[in-house]
């Protein structure tokens, strides 16, 4: 027995496409949102590894030796 109010079958009939076609568009869509996802996330690598080659160990750290002996 097929359920004709099934959601997926009326969302493609109001969008005139088939049910295969609203699938692969769904599938389409899942895969572009997760290339952005990627893209992001390899943006956010550049940027660390930019901070990186910027920051200069001798000018931002501490090492706390001066004052290990102070009482």
């Amino acid at each position: 027995m097929e359920n004709e109010n099934d959601t997926l079958a009326r969302t493609a009939h109001v969008f005139g496409v088939t049910d295969v076609e609203m699938e692969q568009r769904q599938a389409l869509l899942d895969e572009i949102a997760a290339q952005q996802l990627i893209r992001r996330r390899m943006e956010e690598e550049e940027a660390d590894r930019q901070a990186l080659k910027e920051f200069s160990e001798q000018e931002d750290v501490d090492w706390g030796f001066h004052d290990q002996w102070d009482f």
